[in-house]
């Protein structure tokens, strides 16, 4: 879904994000927002033929989160305390406390809790509504995104996966590195 704003607007919001983020950056009080996607993230598909994907068909088991996707996560998280888990996947469609169902059962530690979701009322691009969530909730020193959509105007701040490798250890020390810009 193309952008429904214009280049100059994206600077405009680029200027208030890091003024927001730089005025909170000594808030003991401020946060780091996770924008979390599931699929090609937590979820990781499989391509047919592949020993996984035979293993899964001749279970009947199609359980698409990966569970190493998910320690990582968890891992993230307790390193981390400042971060609230905000949903951005499409699954907010379901409900926050359904996603919270999902990722408990894929093994993410119940002490671990959603914090909100991007709005699910409106159809916007993923990028727009990552920006007006952050633009009403300012009490932010950074955030990160995990997706494996490209975020032209949002990439200095996304971890952007491989659907079919997902949140890797490689993809986990890049998070890192930008989460350590506002610790």
């Amino acid at each position: 879904m193309e952008t429904t704003k214009t280049e100059a607007q994206w600077l405009v919001d680029h200027k208030r994000i890091r003024s927001i983020i730089t005025a909170n950056r000594d808030n003991e009080d401020s946060v780091i927002y996770m924008f979390l996607d599931f699929d090609g993230v937590i979820n990781i598909f499989l391509l047919e033929g592949t020993p996984e994907y035979e293993k899964a068909l001749e279970k009947r088991e199609f359980d698409f989160a990966n569970r190493d996707c998910v320690k990582r996560l968890n891992r993230l998280c307790r390193d981390y305390p400042m971060i609230k888990v905000i949903v951005s996947s499409s699954w907010r469609y379901a409900g926050l406390p359904y996603c919270q169902d999902y990722l408990e059962k894929a093994g993410m530690d119940p002490s671990i809790r959603l914090a909100d979701m991007t709005d699910a009322e409106t159809m916007l691009p993923r990028e727009e509504h990552i920006t007006d969530f952050l633009f009403a909730h300012p009490d932010f020193r950074g955030f990160i995104i995990f997706d494996d959509m490209r975020m032209k105007h949002l990439n200095d701040y996304l971890v952007q996966t491989d659907c079919l490798i997902g949140w890797n250890d490689e993809r986990d020390g890049y998070a890192r590195k930008i989460l350590e810009k506002y610790v």
